[in-house]
């Protein structure tokens, strides 16, 4: 998305899977980056920071004097953090360039305190930044869908966000993957019907391929090795927790005549087999489908032994 805006776009990326979290403060060493002044100097750059960022098309890391970092980052109050964010944004806006904020893996903080959660601070400043002043666009990214749902109701973010899923290839564009890396026809058929359009099997199988070795074999080992993890998980609950046991398999049984069904709510079952990438909750359309084409694929083989 970041390579295809137009020079108009200015784009904040933040990635916080890097780094481990405990404190607020680890937060703000990721958040900002007080390297840019010194860059600035290195390159001749004859600009207050805030101009400086105008006349680029991606930040990693928001640019901040390392003097004010100190004073930002000796306080214990965020809203200090968010009045220069804010003010980065406006400059920017000030250049006719349109700021982006993107922050990867919100989850990391998830469970961070700065009197109270931080990670509801830090929404409510992102609808300030969006529906109150319209200053920038803000791409809150996470991987662990229920921690979507939860922060999506309990900082009452209703009609004041989007939710936008980043899905698995469809058909039509897994083939055409599969074809630029000189599978054929046949080939992409056996992967299609094993794995879906799910980009990290779609490169395991090119691997493969490039490795000369029978795919269909190679698939018949991935699929052993993915039913026997999710057994192991599965039949541990059954020695250790008994209710447990018989709750997930009740969630999975679902899955034995249909490949998705809708829920009411989130129970703990589900909580429990989606932390274990078994299964995938998407909260917006209140679906449950297994993570993968394998983990289906597994979970059907699963129920049919648990019958037998």
């Amino acid at each position: 998305m970041i390579e295809n805006l137009s020079e108009n776009y200015v784009v904040f990326y933040i990635n916080l899977r890097q780094n481990p979290f405990s404190t607020y403060k680890d937060f703000l060493e990721e958040l900002f980056d007080t390297d840019f002044e010194e860059d600035m100097v290195e390159k001749k750059i004859k600009k207050a920071i805030p101009d400086a960022i105008a006349d680029l098309k991606t930040v990693f890391g928001i640019p901040i004097p390392l003097k004010l970092f100190e004073r930002i980052f000796s306080s214990e109050d965020p809203k200090s953090a968010f009045r220069y964010l804010l003010k980065i944004m406006r400059k920017v806006k000030e250049h006719n360039k349109i700021p982006v904020l993107i922050i990867d893996e919100l989850r990391v903080i998830g469970d961070l305190n700065v009197d109270g959660k931080l990670i509801y601070k830090l929404f409510n400043f992102f609808i300030a930044l969006t529906k109150e002043l319209r200053v920038c666009h803000v791409f809150a990214l996470s991987s662990d869908s229920l921690f979507i749902e939860k922060v999506y109701n309990e900082a009452m973010l209703q009609d004041r966000c989007k939710y936008l899923l980043v899905d698995d290839f469809d058909k039509e564009t897994t083939k055409k993957f599969l074809e630029k890396y000189t599978l054929n026809k046949e080939e992409q058929e056996i992967v299609w019907n094993s794995f879906g359009g799910k980009p990290i099997f779609l490169s395991n199988c090119i691997n493969i391929n490039f490795a000369g070795k029978d795919i269909n074999e190679e698939i018949r080992k991935i699929l052993k090795m993915r039913k026997g993890q999710i057994e192991e998980i599965i039949y541990t609950l059954k020695d250790e927790n008994e209710e447990m046991f018989k709750g997930c398999t009740d969630v999975l049984e679902k899955f034995r005549n249909s490949d998705n069904f809708d829920y009411l709510n989130v129970t703990k079952y589900i909580r429990f087999l989606c932390e274990k990438n078994i299964i995938f909750v998407n909260s917006a359309e209140k679906n449950i489908k297994a993570q993968s084409k394998i983990n289906l694929i597994a979970i059907k083989e699963i129920l049919k032994e648990m019958t037998n």
